[in-house]
């Protein structure tokens, strides 16, 4: 058999216990703030608050560390996705700065050419007009160049044309605005020459395969390994005292008695880039008859002269850069310690 409760609501305190409760805790509030205020730091509600919050400091650092890894969070999802935007970009500015580089370093270059150049005019103290290669030959039994300047800047066939340390060729045709340049290697050139030492006299002829002779030399003359070639000036177009190279070796057929002269010239005669037309000379350099002036000449246009020259005087810009830079530096510095202060 079950038992029955009666169905009875059972009030807290009566009808009046609801209000007594609310007053009764008024009461105790403000005298728990009478007495917090009256108490010392070491008093008893000061100790029971210190006690509260290490309980309750927990869970808040729980609450700002999640908050701090979501928003953190959130933070790396936006990079990635950032990062994929922007990546095509990110890799055109990689190629543009590439392609700086490559342009830059290439101006560096044509200007230790140019500077090689204004080197060899110094030298010689010849007039000149600069111009640039615009065209090659593709064939080896004819090796001709194009240069970007013409009968408009006073340049006209038979004149000596000079790369960065030396003869290259002479000019064979030219237009208003262009000019056609036969290298001294071509098969078909022919330099009348002189040795410095016993001052013979030959002619300088091309190959087909791009190596320089000098002929026609007296059998009697003594040739030296290392001796200086000059051009004499003879049959006019090149002036005197040009330096075509040096002898590089003699070779004897045993046959006849005969030699070959091999010579080495002064000038790269492959990738030119930018040349000097020679327009006027008005010394014999080279070739003086004063031997200690012809001796120098031949010393300043040397290749390692012209080219360490043109080294040195590059690192000479760098450090100097450098320098500049040091001086900014410790300028910025200087600046940023008045501010400080």
């Amino acid at each position: 058999m079950a038992l029955k409760f009666p169905n009875k609501k059972f009030s807290f305190g009566g009808q009046l216990g609801g209000s007594v409760v609310l007053v009764a805790l008024l009461v105790v509030s403000l005298v728990t703030v009478v007495l917090y205020t009256r108490e010392g730091d070491d008093g008893m509600l000061h100790g029971l608050q210190d006690t509260t919050s290490a309980v309750t400091s927990p869970l808040s650092t729980i609450g700002v560390t999640t908050g701090s890894l979501a928003a953190t969070a959130t933070t790396s999802v936006e990079d990635l996705t950032a990062s994929d935007a922007s990546l095509s970009q990110l890799r055109e500015n990689n190629a543009q700065l590439a392609q700086m580089v490559v342009e830059l370093e290439e101006y560096r270059q044509e200007a230790q050419r140019l500077e090689a150049q204004l080197g060899l005019a110094d030298a010689y103290g010849f007039s000149y007009v600069a111009s640039r290669v615009v065209g090659y030959s593709a064939d080896s039994y004819n090796r001709v160049l194009t240069i970007d300047v013409g009968s408009n800047a006073g340049v006209k066939a038979g004149l000596p044309v000079m790369g960065t340390t030396g003869v290259v060729g002479q000019v064979i045709a030219t237009t208003p605005l262009t000019s056609q340049v036969r290298l001294i290697n071509d098969a078909q050139s022919g330099v009348s020459v002189m040795l410095q030492s016993s001052r013979a006299e030959g002619i300088l002829t091309g190959s087909v395969d791009g190596i320089l002779y000098l002929e026609n030399v007296d059998e009697n003359v003594e040739v030296k390994e290392g001796e200086a070639v000059i051009t004499s000036g003879l049959g006019g177009g090149y002036f005197r005292g040009l330096v075509i190279g040096t002898v590089a070796r003699i070779e004897t057929n045993q046959s006849d008695g005969t030699r070959t002269i091999v010579i080495t010239p002064n000038a790269t005669l492959s990738n030119i880039s930018e040349v000097l037309v020679v327009i006027g000379m008005n010394n014999d350099g080279a070739a003086s008859e004063n031997g200690a002036n012809a001796t120098a000449l031949i010393n300043a246009v040397n290749p390692q002269t012209l080219n360490s020259g043109s080294a040195q005087n590059q690192q000479n810009q760098d450090q100097a850069a450098e320098q500049n830079n040091a001086d900014s530096s410790e300028g910025n510095s200087d600046e940023s310690s008045q501010d400080d202060e």
